[in-house]
């Protein structure tokens, strides 16, 4: 038989959630039609990123810097470059929290979120922080 060939990319939700993506998009869209592919992908990645980071909460100082809800437009692309580390490069846990600290310090010394977002992600695509 002939199978349809699934066109564009993969959902990155199936990535992180398997075969329960479907269910998995439906929450972090919140039964919403507007949000694009990539606003779910990066949501995705944040949520995931957000997971590691409250597991190792007694570890990180200060985690309200990049965690904190009434600031979550602005640090949700640095947990979604967090989230990536985790689930696209295959770094672990200790790696991205390592990542969120030093984040955190580049926060409070007056670095904005968009330097630190690309200080993440070329460390993430290089290796070397």
């Amino acid at each position: 038989m002939n199978t349809k060939r699934g066109r564009g990319r993969p959902r990155v939700t199936e990535k992180i959630a398997g075969d329960s993506s479907t269910t998995y998009e439906r929450v972090i869209t919140g039964g919403r039609k507007y949000r694009s592919r990539r606003s779910i992908s990066d949501t995705a990645y944040a949520i995931s990123a957000g997971i590691i980071l409250t597991k190792a909460d007694s570890e990180i100082e200060d985690l309200a810097f990049i965690m904190d809800n009434d600031k979550d437009y602005m640090c949700r692309n640095i947990l979604s470059q967090l989230g990536r580390m985790s689930k696209t490069e295959g770094y672990d846990d200790a790696s991205v929290v390592i990542a969120a600290k030093a984040a955190i310090q580049q926060q409070k010394s007056g670095y904005g979120v968009k330097e630190i977002e690309k200080y993440i992600q070329r460390g993430r695509l290089t290796g070397e922080w």
